[in-house]
């Protein structure tokens, strides 16, 4: 998969085609997008593993609430940027064993996630190098509900990890018709999780207000994991998140 990585930002950082920005003027962009979240791995805290298996199917009987905002400010060959991403997920509930537990027992989650990334863009003749940092926020409210005799209202846990990490990324832009473009962003990264990377690629689809209407799909790996968290005890995180994206530009 790292071998995948590089060579796929290599070859794209060597084929693009798009043109130097103009050293004169300010630029900025504005992209409001949503993000249909497929989910596939496990959350690990203290002794409970959660499945977090979501697929795109089930994205909108799983989603509670999400929105994501990307924000670009430049001049010439230099530019900053944030992206924000919140999701609020309820995974399917997790069956505990029968025996011990009763049939039916199962364990009820809800998974937030928040993700910041800020990065400075050095734009290039062809393309953008990136260099930036990456703060995800991961909180489960568990709730265990077991059937049978006893006492049957145990308290939620909540907790979670939350962690920074830095990133290099390669931005490219190529044109594909008078109103048609192409740009892939892609990421590999080092820091409190284990070789965080993503993959970015959108098609832009320009009106005559030059802002731009854009879909495309991106895709996240997270492995994470921590020997205390709040709690005293284990967490851990080990998911690809990917999907479909859809968002409008404001130029």
């Amino acid at each position: 998969m790292r071998k995948l990585l590089v060579a796929t930002l290599l070859t794209l950082l060597a084929t693009s085609q798009a043109s130097a920005q103009d050293s004169e003027n300010w630029d900025w962009k504005i992209t409001p997008y949503l993000w249909g979240v497929n989910i596939d791995g496990t959350m690990t805290v203290g002794p409970i593993e959660q499945d977090m298996d979501i697929g795109f199917s089930d994205i909108w009987s799983n989603l509670d609430f999400g929105g994501s905002i990307y924000t670009e400010v430049g001049k010439g060959k230099h530019a900053v940027h944030v992206d924000y991403t919140y999701l609020r997920l309820k995974p399917e509930p997790t069956e505990f064993p029968s025996p011990p537990f009763f049939p039916g027992s199962e364990l009820q989650s809800k998974l937030t996630v928040n993700i910041f990334e800020t990065g400075y863009n050095h734009r290039f003749d062809g393309f953008t190098l990136v260099f930036g940092a990456r703060y995800m926020d991961l909180e489960m409210r568990m709730t265990p509900v077991f059937t049978g005799p006893g006492p049957l209202d145990p308290d939620p846990l909540q907790a979670g990890p939350s962690w920074w990490d830095g990133f290099v990324g390669v931005k490219t832009h190529n044109q594909i018709g008078n109103k048609w473009d192409f740009d892939f962003y892609g990421t590999v990264g080092a820091g409190q999780s284990d070789f965080p990377w993503t993959l970015q690629a959108m098609f832009g689809r320009r009106y005559s207000n030059n802002n731009r209407l854009q879909l495309g799909f991106r895709i996240w790996g997270i492995d994470y994991s921590e020997n205390e968290n709040i709690l005293g005890k284990f967490a851990q995180i080990d998911a690809i998140f990917s999907g479909f994206m859809i968002g409008y530009e404001f130029n």
